[in-house]
């Protein structure tokens, strides 16, 4: 009956284990900016985007998105909403140079490889990253992507990258 317990418990402890490792990564932001975040929210911090694409229907998500590009700063927001045309919170977030804003753990355009692993081991996912190429922190259903080239970063991708 014992042995029956401890097995038992095992398997728990192993199921457990194995949901908080599967569990996504949320909540990182680059500099003020954050998933969720209102259009007029975004305007206050960044000013008018530079551009806008068109409202496209994703049908994965079930839902209108539209591209805000901010070239000046290095970054383009999805926007999403449930109708066309509707208000728009940030669904995605990609920033590439000339971006300055910083994520919550202190990574940029430009750090290290080694500074990204430091600051995200806790969340790192290496089943869906490429060393030297790509660091993912969560998953690419919900996380952060690194994109990389010669051992520094060179794009940060906020939000979901497949579905």
């Amino acid at each position: 009956m014992k042995s029956v317990l401890l097995l038992l418990l095992a398997t728990f402890c192993m199921a457990v284990g194995s949901l908080r490792a599967e569990k996504p990564f949320e909540g990182d932001t680059l500099g003020s900016l954050e998933l969720g975040q209102s259009a007029e929210a975004v305007i206050k911090v960044l000013g008018k985007p530079q551009s806008k694409g068109r409202d496209v229907e994703w049908e994965a998500i079930g839902e209108w998105v539209q591209e805000w590009h901010f070239p000046k700063q290095g970054l383009t927001l999805a926007m999403n909403s449930e109708k066309k045309g509707g208000a728009k919170p940030i669904l995605n977030i990609t920033a590439e140079a000339p971006c300055q804003l910083v994520t919550s753990r202190g990574i940029r355009i430009g750090s290290t490889e080694v500074a990204v692993a430091k600051a995200y081991r806790d969340v790192q996912n290496k089943e869906e990253g490429a060393a030297g190429e790509l660091f993912v922190a969560g998953s690419v259903y919900g996380g952060v992507m690194f994109h990389l080239k010669a051992g520094k970063v060179v794009q940060i991708f906020i939000g979901a990258a497949a579905e």
